[in-house]
């Protein structure tokens, strides 16, 4: 098994987490996740939008790659989405 680290991101006043809490539909969390013990080569970058699954819907999880050197600056608003979306093309 790996070991799994996460830090999740809300605004003050709590939205996300408490629009899972609550099991609002389609709530999500958002957060960066790495699987090591050290300083992470990568961090993923994940939007999870939770679907009740007696509705027949699933949860989804997307996410993208951050190396860590462009964790911080994406953080700072220096390293946008769209920048990454370019290196990846």
């Amino acid at each position: 098994s790996q070991f799994c680290s996460s830090v999740y991101f809300d605004n003050t006043q709590m939205e996300l987490y408490h629009g899972r809490l609550d099991k609002t539909p389609n709530a999500i969390a958002i957060r960066f996740r790495w699987y090591a013990t050290e300083v992470p080569d990568l961090v993923f970058v994940e939007r999870k939008t939770h679907r009740d699954s007696w509705t027949g819907e699933v949860s989804v999880k997307e996410r993208f790659t951050l190396h860590e050197k462009q964790v911080m600056p994406f953080l700072r608003g220096e390293f946008t989405v769209e920048d990454k979306a370019a290196e990846m093309r």
